[in-house]
């Protein structure tokens, strides 16, 4: 059953993410994407909390933790979904995959330090491999400044979300935890929205609620795995560049598809992330 949902995040996730680059080359705003992410995810999570309450896994507590995790969990929302902007904008989404993979490293060497994890061979090995693979897709675009900051941002704010998640979940439910957040930030921010302006901006708003579908199911999904453990929801991401990859290769275009180099780049990562113990 873990394995399903493993693979069914990856996957969802992966198109999702052909999606977002297709809308960044529409001419998305970072502001717009963020904004319109936040309200079409609503009648999605909305959806899930009647599945919820009808299956009995509906669960809210008016408590003063979840309640400043929320907080938490607003900020990191709003940073790391202006950055995915700024990321595909000069990545394709292989690359904007394998960079994001460091946050797992991360990840792991912060439950070393706090001795939930142990620094094994094994693990040396997986770190080693990760950075090679990296280092193997790095090139010339990770000169440009605006994209290491994003990228940097990005993997910080994915890795904390991914904690905060995970407590959050011992006292509110999934469905509601992501309408709750949604619904604040789109709240706080709508103001500088007006019907007009939605008009214009028809074609961008209906695929974003395509790329939602795909997204919101990627993210409950990967949800289900955080509220489980935090270390089994990592697995979501190398298997999703697998995915992403042989996209990727489908691709007639050369700039869309990936070189030998960066595919090998990308078995050393995919190796290196499912070998980490």
């Amino acid at each position: 059953m873990l394995i399903i949902l493993i693979i069914s995040a990856a996957l969802f996730g992966a198109i999702g993410q052909y999606i977002d680059k297709h809308l960044v080359n529409m001419g998305i705003s970072r502001k717009d994407y963020f904004y319109y992410m936040c309200l079409s995810m609503l009648p999605f999570a909305g959806i899930m909390i009647a599945i919820e309450v009808a299956t009995n896994q509906f669960k809210f507590s008016f408590e003063i933790i979840p309640i400043l995790l929320l907080v938490v969990a607003m900020f990191l929302r709003y940073n790391k979904q202006k950055t995915i902007v700024g990321c595909l904008t000069h990545l394709n989404p292989y690359e904007d995959s394998a960079y994001l993979t460091l946050g797992l490293l991360i990840a792991f060497i912060i439950d070393v330090l706090l001795g939930i994890q142990s620094l094994r061979i094994i693990s040396v090995i997986s770190i080693i491999l990760t950075i090679v693979g990296v280092f193997l897709i790095a090139n010339a675009k990770l000169k440009i400044k605006s994209l290491r900051l994003d990228i940097l941002i990005r993997i910080a704010t994915s890795l904390l979300m991914g904690y905060v998640t995970h407590y959050i979940l011992n006292y509110w439910s999934n469905a509601m935890f992501l309408f709750v957040l949604n619904l604040l930030l789109t709240l706080i921010f709508s103001k500088d929205y007006k019907v007009n302006y939605y008009k214009r901006q028809r074609s961008i708003i209906k695929w974003v609620f395509i790329q939602q579908a795909f997204g919101f199911t990627s993210l409950y999904l990967s949800n289900i795995l955080m509220s489980k453990s935090v270390t089994l929801s990592n697995y979501v991401r190398p298997t999703s560049i697998i995915i992403v990859l042989l996209i990727a290769l489908m691709f007639k275009d050369k700039e869309k598809r990936p070189t030998i180099r960066q595919v090998f780049g990308i078995i050393l990562i995919v190796t290196g992330i499912f070998l980490i113990k």
